[in-house]
């Protein structure tokens, strides 16, 4: 019998980015942000590539468990670790270790149709000093995201997305940091501790981004463009202010299975 191409959207062969789905065991994937492999049927083990350069070191699984033919739950979690002062010898002391932790659900209405939800709830840890006019000073807040997603299949090869994106809650700032802020030239002020640190501020944050799928034999391409506060994914980072987002993603699957 021949087996499905690696890449191509099938009944089995699902979109696994913010959904339940997992690839499957053997399966290989390198992309431009994430490099992931099938260990198990219903798990996968990943790593995020663009943080290593940044010497930001991360690692993570995705548990996928398939309820009926239409409905799948799944979980993951991953942990980030970045010492600042690697990147910028100049900068205070700032170490940032973050854990999203992911739960998703996904039903398949029809063979075209498919609606995901997903909470992700980021865990941050700041130890040091956070400027608020440092890239890194919005990183230092917890919080929780629900993401919701329709998939609708034009064919095999092809599929319309509509992603939206929403920040429920933040947590106030960790008790091993302190905040910066300078209001102007003559003026700082210092958040410590367990301040809410409203500079940083990104509650009921979202945004809302249709974009579109491509799947081949075995590269894949995702595009989208929507309006809202950008998220900076794998760590969660959210930006203040709201503007265009932009979406792109591109991959390359291989199914490395002992019948290959």
């Amino acid at each position: 019998m021949t087996r499905p191409a690696s890449a191509f959207h099938t009944e089995k062969q699902r979109l696994t980015d913010g959904t339940a789905y997992t690839m499957g065991q053997y399966r290989y994937r390198v992309g431009l942000w994430t490099m992931d492999y099938g260990l198990f049927k219903p798990f996968d083990v990943t790593t995020w590539i663009l943080p290593w350069a940044l010497q930001v070191a991360s690692l993570g699984g995705k548990y996928e468990l398939r309820l009926s033919d239409k409905l799948s739950v799944g979980t993951g979690l991953t942990a980030f670790r970045l010492d600042v002062r690697k990147l910028n010898p100049n900068s205070p002391k700032l170490i940032l270790s973050a854990v999203p932790w992911e739960v998703s659900g996904s039903y398949r209405v029809d063979k075209d149709w498919t609606v995901s939800l997903q909470s992700v709830y980021t865990y941050i840890r700041a130890e040091g000093t956070l400027d608020k006019d440092e890239t890194f000073g919005a990183a230092a807040l917890s919080n929780l995201q629900f993401v919701g997603t329709v998939e609708k299949r034009v064919s095999e090869v092809m599929a319309l997305l509509l992603r939206v994106r929403w920040v429920a809650y933040q947590w106030p700032l960790s008790a091993s940091a302190k905040v910066v802020s300078h209001p102007d030239d003559y003026t700082t002020l210092t958040i410590v501790g367990t301040g809410r640190a409203e500079v940083f501020d990104v509650r009921n944050a979202w945004s809302i981004v249709p974009g579109v799928a491509w799947s081949w034999k075995h590269f894949n391409l995702r595009a989208g463009l929507g309006y809202g506060n950008f998220n900076i994914g794998g760590i969660n980072v959210v930006l203040q202010k709201k503007t265009i987002v932009p979406e792109l993603d591109l991959f390359w699957l291989w199914d490395l299975g002992p019948n290959q």
